[in-house]
């Protein structure tokens, strides 16, 4: 069943919990940049993890650091990271908020020296029913550039030698898909996707196809580089964080079938007018 193009996913957030956990959250950002960059483009050694992705040590001593300040400034919060699993916060007391870390999400981007892997933060509240994410990052390291998102909107900031922005971020109108541009990871023949020769069907339908993925592919929908981005198969810890981001930017983002994708781990996200086409391919 398709989604209605303004269902939300995430969740809203108030203006003391935004002036709270906004500031925090791009102090995360900035620690995990402080540890990433300095072993990008330099040798590291490559671990393969049991599901037989690669892990380094700048995802394991990112997250341990981003961890570390959580514990110290928020030490009732839960934290489940990708490295390091779940964990509960001191005491016995109810969970009221919880933090979703990637630290680069792309590992196999970084260690072949592309630039496109990031950072994803997710902040998420449990009003009774669940945690849902309210506030979130998609974060981009080697190009010192964020997108911190919420329902309310979505703010890009870019800082380097030749330029220093902080502005809103919007998704770009798309009048149909023989107009679009079309992001994935990988191509869908590739063993690391788990889609099928309906992506073909999509692909066909497009007028650009580029395998430039991970969470930039999100993040170029969010921003209005790209249109469509699909995941056929997703981890928790990334979807948290691309929700917030994509949603507050205007964009809509479902699971492969129209539904929840914090229960559904996949996506598809769209600048939202062509989402029901999108999903009616995928699923021909």
């Amino acid at each position: 069943m398709t989604m209605p193009a303004r269902t939300y996913f995430s969740a809203p957030i108030s203006a003391a919990e935004k002036r709270e956990f906004e500031p925090f959250l791009n102090h995360l950002v900035d620690t995990a940049f402080s540890v990433i960059m300095p072993k990008f483009l330099s040798p590291i050694d490559i671990e393969d993890k049991d599901n037989g992705t690669p892990v380094t040590a700048a995802d394991k001593n990112a997250e341990q650091r981003m961890r570390e300040l959580i514990e110290t400034h928020y030490p009732e919060h839960g934290i489940f990271g990708e490295e390091f699993g779940v964990k509960r916060p001191r005491g016995n007391g109810t969970v009221r908020y919880r933090w979703i870390l990637d630290p680069i999400d792309g590992t196999r981007s970084f260690i072949t020296h592309s630039f496109l892997f990031g950072t994803l933060i997710a902040l998420e509240r449990d009003d009774g029913a669940g945690f849902r994410p309210v506030l979130s990052a998609i974060a981009h390291a080697a190009a010192n550039v964020r997108a911190i998102g919420s329902r309310d909107g979505t703010v890009l900031r870019l800082e380097n030698r030749w330029s220093s922005f902080s502005r809103p971020a919007r998704v770009r109108e798309c009048p149909g898909l023989s107009e679009a541009t079309l992001l994935t990871t990988s191509h869908w023949t590739s063993a690391e996707q788990k889609g099928g020769a309906e992506m073909q069907k999509l692909i066909d339908a497009v007028k650009l196809y580029r395998t430039m993925g991970d969470c930039f592919g999100y993040f170029a929908v969010a921003t209005g580089g790209a249109d469509i981005m699909v995941d056929p198969d997703l981890s928790y810890w990334d979807v948290a964080a691309l929700l917030p981001v994509v949603e507050g930017a205007g964009g809509v983002l479902t699971s492969k079938s129209g539904g929840n994708p914090l229960k559904e781990l996949s996506a598809v996200c769209t600048a939202g007018a062509i989402h029901s086409e999108v999903l009616e391919l995928l699923r021909s």
